[in-house]
């Protein structure tokens, strides 16, 4: 609660997706229903601004899509570009993508996992007021992939 993003259901938040969403999704709506609305958003919104399908590893890619609805694909890429010390413009373009996938996965997503936590403690430096989220948006950035949790588990 109070962290502005209004009804949030699936991980997402009425505040940032008003359009684009079926009428009902936030309140009566089926959860299988919502989950299929879910993944059409997540795909149109997240993951093919990230350019998803062309990066090699899930390993990364799972946190990247994280960080990116959490707070936004330009701050997520923005973040990656850090760790890989290319043109940080934001924008996941073949220069990206081709420097990621040459990395070793496992480091590439440690890194990336550490860089997303020291964002939020800056968040937090800058907005103590955020405090209050601190701790789950660092198990959000610490959360394993692959996961033993998944949607289908909660049907």
């Amino acid at each position: 609660m109070g962290d502005g993003g209004g009804l949030t259901r699936l991980g997402l938040t009425q505040r940032w997706h008003q359009t684009g969403l079926p009428t009902g999704y936030f309140s009566t709506m089926s959860f299988s229903d919502a989950v299929a609305a879910a993944k059409i958003t997540y795909k149109y919104c997240y993951w093919d601004m990230l350019d998803g399908d062309a990066i090699m590893s899930d390993q990364v890619a799972a946190p990247l899509l994280s960080f990116a609805v959490n707070d936004s694909v330009k701050v997520a890429v923005e973040t990656l570009q850090r760790v890989l010390e290319v043109e940080i413009d934001g924008f996941m373009g073949p220069k990206t993508v081709a420097e990621l996938n040459s990395k070793d996965p496992y480091i590439a997503a440690k890194l990336f996992r550490a860089a997303w936590v020291d964002f939020y403690h800056n968040d937090v430096i800058i907005n103590p007021t955020k405090q209050q989220f601190l701790s789950g948006w660092v198990n959000r950035a610490l959360f394993p992939y692959p996961s033993p949790y998944s949607v289908e588990a909660y049907q």
